[in-house]
């Protein structure tokens, strides 16, 4: 479960910003929107959050710092080379910023424990890396390393001051000779099957799950296909899914053929990672036929291909959602959740993993979009609305209950009248 993410230094954010799952002390839907953090008796997590702002305000940026922290952490120690950079950006607005390395730092929950894991790193190499637990309330360092290659009081082969805490059990000492400048301690412990940072690993790998517009919705479908395909009770749900959402839709149909190269694909999935292809070739990939019934009660069968976007989009979406649902104590993050999806749809979504009875195993939803429809008192508490905007070309992120909201006042309207920022301010356009 995510507590917290931190970035500073990193794209269109300057300065430190942080996003926050902990409930405010509201009542307000707290039984429906929340649930009781592990070990205290006064914390609660919410079990979802939405992003507004202006287009270039930072939204998909704050989900990409997240992506970024979660991708170095599965591939710095099994993908990376030594030499490889990093996926890192620094704000570029300011010469000192060029100069300095970002920091990414997340609260998260794994097993009933809470843990602190931060970087602070440029593209070429990691210069702080930190791990602390709070197994018994109390925090313990379990490792941290220090990039220190210009103090006279401190001499190691590879620059690093090391720290070890009690706290941290196995082999140690022999794993962080595998370490890089461009590789992580945590990556490579897991590698190496460390009985407690193969778990946290985990977490990043399997709990922390990421839908960004920057990969071809073909490739996240075959995802939701794969699983269809092994899966009869789960295709079952994701039929449903697309019964309820009123598409016309009577049943889906798995086939298996060749993946095609990237050549053959080429025209159909555009801006696609070469990476993407890497991961199918020579595979079998399934195929999604769409059942329709027509007038006459007969069937009729299309390729997912010629669905409209919104149906191809809900499809997309069914396997992490259903995922998150039934495994629960785990985040799944979407960069434009409405893409492609009527408002009440979208709406649906959001309210499910708000619904305690749909929720039952505590998962997490964060998500930004531009439909103020969603603005709605009825659906979010305050502490779940956050805003990005930008001051002085840098992104400040904050959240709605900084505005003390009334009951009754329309957050949509007093959106769009500017009441919170995070919109866009034109004049009209003209040409």
């Amino acid at each position: 479960m995510l507590v917290e993410f931190s970035v500073e230094n990193y794209r269109s954010f300057k300065e430190r910003q942080t996003f926050s799952m902990v409930a405010s002390e509201d009542e307000a839907m707290l039984s429906s929107n929340s649930f009781p953090m592990p070990k205290t008796k006064d914390l609660h997590l919410l079990t979802s959050a939405v992003i507004y702002g202006a287009n270039a305000s930072g939204k998909s940026n704050l989900l990409r710092a997240m992506q970024t922290l979660r991708n170095i952490v599965v591939s710095s120690a099994s993908r990376m080379q030594k030499g490889d950079k990093f996926d890192i950006q620094p704000f570029l607005l300011d010469a000192e910023c060029q100069k300095r390395p970002t920091d990414l730092e997340v609260i998260f929950i794994d097993n009933q424990i809470r843990y602190e894991y931060g970087l602070t790193l440029d593209e070429n190499r990691v210069y702080e890396e930190w791990l602390l637990a709070y197994p018994k309330k109390r925090a313990q360092t379990w490792f941290s390393r220090t990039y220190k290659p210009d103090n006279p009081d401190f001499q190691a082969d590879d620059g690093y001051e090391w720290s070890f805490g009690a706290g941290l059990k196995g082999e140690k000492e022999r794993i962080k000779n595998f370490v890089r400048s461009n590789s992580l301690f945590l990556s490579h412990a897991a590698q190496n099957n460390h009985p407690q940072l193969t778990n946290l690993f985990d977490w990043f790998e399997e709990n922390l799950n990421m839908i960004s517009p920057l990969i071809s919705p073909y490739f996240s479908g075959l995802y939701t296909a794969d699983r269809c395909e092994q899966d009869k009770e789960f295709c079952k749900k994701v039929v449903n899914i697309l019964i309820q959402a009123d598409l016309d839709i009577s049943d889906i149909k798995i086939e298996m053929r060749p993946f095609p190269s990237a050549s053959e694909g080429k025209k159909a999935i555009k801006n696609t990672p070469f990476s993407y292809w890497e991961q199918f070739k020579d595979m079998e990939v399934p195929d999604v036929k769409i059942i329709h019934r027509t007038m006459d009660s007969e069937q009729i069968t299309l390729n997912l291909e010629d669905e409209s976007e919104g149906t191809k989009r809900l499809f997309e979406l069914a396997q992490p959602l259903l995922d998150v649902l039934q495994k629960g104590k785990c985040s799944l993050v979407i960069d434009e959740l409405d893409r492609s999806l009527h408002p009440i749809l979208a709406t649906a979504l959001a309210r499910m993993f708000n619904n305690p009875e749909i929720n039952k195993n505590q998962a997490q939803l964060i998500f930004t979009t531009h439909d103020t429809s969603l603005l709605d008192g009825e659906i979010f508490r305050p502490d779940q609305i956050w805003f990005t905007e930008k001051d002085k070309s840098m992104t400040k992120l904050y959240s709605l209950v900084e505005f003390q909201p009334c009951e009754d006042e329309s957050l949509q309207k007093g959106y769009l009248k500017g009441r919170y920022g995070a919109i866009p301010f034109i004049g009209g356009l003209n040409i």
